[in-house]
């Protein structure tokens, strides 16, 4: 551009000179100029217009170099700030240009690369190097290390080059560091893994006969020396083996918790025959299964049997409303099962759940009961308990006694209904009877 404008400026200066000169030699010579030179005036006419245009020429060489420059700075301020590795090589891959984005990538300044291949850089040395096309755009996945040691996961897209006879004389390509979203869609992966095989397990408890069975805790009446109810406990055959309260635990992160409660409880309520004449059958539930259309059934289906229901509800339980827990409440309550607050004084609901569900019973928690005899301040709650009960016409259920001096504790404070390993353990074969009969005194 540059060349051109600077010729037409030297031809019209040319002209201009060559015009002049003739007209001054026909002047002096006193001649009348000739055609030729009278067309060289029409075009001395044009100059001004010609001297705008090659103005203008100017300005525009200038502007485009200027454009030329900011757009070389822009593609290399872009090429250095890029979160990523750009670079170019031979026909070969070994590298002949590298950003500076190779240390952050690799820990190596754009020096130590060149002459090196790319597949050697972008891939771990235990690891086949990658093969690479050179007839298209290609699309790599590698892991290599860095200098510091830590694994880096990378994608790499690579451009072959080509000459006017179609032939490869090179590559460019660019290489970003995928780590963290790798090690996130792997963890996502896995976690998408054991939420499958832990709903595997769980749906096969469900549809095994064999994978879960029901113990019965006796709850013993201690001023009758006899006992009162059962209560329902879940055990499991299926493997992994470990505690009951893991497998609803992991049924609940699957979205089967109110299945394998209902599951728990319709095996449970198949036991109500070989319970003593007298007794209760207690099951265990959350609010969320509580509130489940299918209990109602279930507990309808039982008829009369129904009355001898106590539907125990966790403190550990949070309830969101309620109201429709009340509303449920009643329609169990019509059929004569009662309720129960389990776990009380455990649970972070504290006192809310008998406060407002009113229960039929109130079941003290282990940590209340343990130590209660040598412990004024458990003594004491006991005793509190006790009499907060009795002013609402509620039953008091010790949980977990385990010692005499926890009964005799109990017994103090009047209160006159317990379960625990001291009086008797969860069985597959009920108790009809209390194998000894239980004696404050002789204990």
């Amino acid at each position: 551009m540059s060349s051109a404008v600077v010729v037409l400026a030297v031809s019209m200066v040319i002209a201009l000179v060559s015009y002049v000169w003739d007209w001054v030699d026909a002047l002096n010579a006193g001649e009348f100029p000739e055609p030729d030179e009278w067309f060289g005036m029409l075009g001395l006419a044009g100059l001004p217009y010609a001297a705008v245009v090659t103005r203008r020429l100017v300005r525009f060489e200038r502007l485009l170099t200027t454009r030329e420059r900011e757009a070389v700075q822009a593609f290399q301020d872009t090429v250095d700030n890029a979160h990523g590795w750009i670079w170019q090589t031979d026909a070969d891959m070994r590298i002949t240009y590298s950003s500076h984005g190779v240390h952050a990538l690799l820990g190596l300044g754009s020096a130590e690369v060149t002459g090196r291949t790319v597949c050697e850089l972008i891939s771990d040395e235990s690891a086949p190097k990658p093969n690479v096309d050179p007839g298209g755009r290609q699309d790599l996945a590698t892991e290599t290390r860095h200098t510091d040691g830590s694994t880096r996961h990378l994608s790499t897209t690579v451009a072959p080059m080509f000459d006017e006879t179609g032939r490869t004389v090179g590559y460019r390509g660019f290489t970003a560091d995928v780590t963290a979203e790798t090690v996130a869609s792997t963890a996502h992966e896995e976690q998408q893994r054991r939420y499958a095989e832990s709903r595997a397990r769980i749906e096969q408890a469900l549809d095994d006969p064999a994978a879960m069975y029901v113990v019965l805790q006796p709850i013993v009446d201690i001023d009758g020396q006899r006992i009162a109810g059962m209560e329902a406990l879940a055990r499991f055959e299926a493997e992994p083996k470990r505690p009951p309260n893991l497998w609803f635990d992991e049924a609940w992160e699957v979205g089967l918790g109110i299945a394998l409660e209902l599951h728990a409880i319709e095996l449970a309520c198949r036991r109500l025959p070989e319970l003593p004449a007298h007794g209760y059958l207690s099951i265990n539930l959350s609010a969320q299964t509580l509130t489940d259309p299918r209990l109602l059934d279930l507990l309808t289906a039982l008829g009369d049997q129904a009355r001898r229901i106590v539907v125990e509800v966790t403190e550990h339980t949070a309830i969101d409303d309620y109201t429709e827990v009340s509303i449920v409440l009643a329609k169990i309550r019509a059929l004569g099962a009662r309720l129960a607050v389990d776990d009380a004084g455990a649970g972070y609901a504290s006192m809310q759940h008998i406060l407002r569900l009113r229960p039929d019973i109130i079941k003290l928690d282990r940590s209340i009961v343990a130590d209660s005899d040598v412990d004024p301040a458990r003594f004491a709650l006991i005793g509190a308990m006790a009499n907060f009960a009795a002013s609402l016409d509620m039953v008091v259920i010790a949980e977990g006694v385990e010692t005499s001096g926890e009964l005799s504790a109990l017994t103090e404070n009047q209160i006159c209904h317990a379960q625990g390993y001291y009086l008797a353990r969860p069985a597959v074969e009920p108790l009809m009877e209390l194998v000894a009969p239980v004696s404050v005194e002789a204990a």
